[in-house]
């Protein structure tokens, strides 16, 4: 029986771990951690289906998105919680109609008169209302955790400080996946990975109903709470939460929601997203390690069809075939 280690227990590790589990059924996998939810980077996010600061080749991460919602809909079809169809406003200063909105649902560019009645700025100048998923992922990683540890896998809580150390601790493996994030900077030394901090704000509002996303500020919902958010400092470290940020944060989105004005705010946020020029999800040539992070702020958005790939990489490393490049 082949034995698998995944690094990392964020969204993207745990569900490559499942992901191998289910697909590659004789394989003893085994999770390795400092961190788990409900405390990783992953949980802290609002949750909502589409790429956020991840500028990889956008055929490759419809790819991967079209995988997480067919994810998301078996997984709301059991009847679990935290996961929806959510429909809203994109405002924009400058034209712009991505390709993976081709993914969505009810994809409508907005008119002169509709964009009047919700544009609340002079550089909201061109509007789309849309239907995503949200997904939120303390509850899904709980569940993934779950059937993870039902079907035979283990968790182990240490702190790796270098890839080369897990053997010397866990004994061998015959694949290992780097799904640390923003940690595979220390780990093996990869600089082109860097943090993009972000300060959110979980609030109470029943009566906010749809999203709304412009340039800078996000209003975004789930079962619960509604996220409020707008900072994206590139290569910030700070976890520290700054009250004054989250004021702005608040009365921004209040300037585009106007209703908000009577929410109930809940907590304050920071954690740091893990920003990369492209995803690097790839097999090291001639080595049993595949990496699988550098996915900014849509590790909710891709996390399933990272994880398929990344089961193929790992039965082309177990076949002897591990002189695999980029996908």
């Amino acid at each position: 029986m082949p034995r698998i280690c995944v690094l990392g227990a964020g969204i993207m590790g745990v569900s490559t771990a499942l992901a191998i589990q289910e697909r590659i059924p004789d394989s003893v996998v085994t999770i390795i951690a400092e961190k788990f939810s409900p405390n990783t980077t992953s949980d802290v996010a609002a949750g909502l289906i589409e790429p956020y600061l991840c500028d990889d080749d956008v055929d490759r991460v419809i790819s991967w998105i079209k995988s997480t919602i067919q994810r998301i809909q078996e997984y709301m079809d059991e009847g679990n919680p935290g996961a929806e169809e959510q429909s809203g406003y994109w405002l924009q200063s400058v034209k712009s109609v991505p390709k993976w909105l081709e993914v969505m649902k009810n994809v409508k560019i907005l008119t002169g008169n509709e964009l009047k009645m919700v544009a609340k700025r002079p550089e909201h100048k061109f509007g789309i209302f849309y239907t995503t998923w949200y997904l939120e992922p303390t509850p899904y990683i709980k569940w993934e955790s779950d059937k993870f540890l039902k079907n035979g896998g283990k968790i182990k809580n240490s702190k790796i400080q270098k890839i080369e150390d897990v053997e010397k601790e866990f004994g061998l493996f015959d694949v290992i996946l780097n799904c640390t994030g923003i940690g595979a900077r220390h780990l093996i030394g990869d600089n082109e990975v860097f943090p993009t901090r972000g300060q959110i704000l979980k609030v109470k509002c029943p009566s906010v109903k749809h999203f709304f996303i412009d340039d800078q500020f996000y209003a975004l919902l789930n079962d619960t709470t509604i996220t409020l958010g707008g900072t994206a400092d590139r290569h910030q470290w700070d976890r520290t939460i700054n009250p004054k940020i989250s004021e702005k944060i608040f009365q921004e989105n209040c300037k585009n929601i106007p209703s908000l004005r009577s929410a109930q705010v809940i907590s304050s946020h920071v954690d740091l997203r893990p920003s990369r020029v492209t995803v690097r999800l790839e097999a090291e040539p001639d080595s049993k390690v595949i990496h699988n992070y550098g996915h900014g702020g849509s590790g909710i958005t891709l996390h399933w069809g990272c994880a398929l790939e990344c089961v193929e990489l790992v039965k082309k490393v177990l076949a002897g075939k591990p002189g695999i490049s980029k996908i």
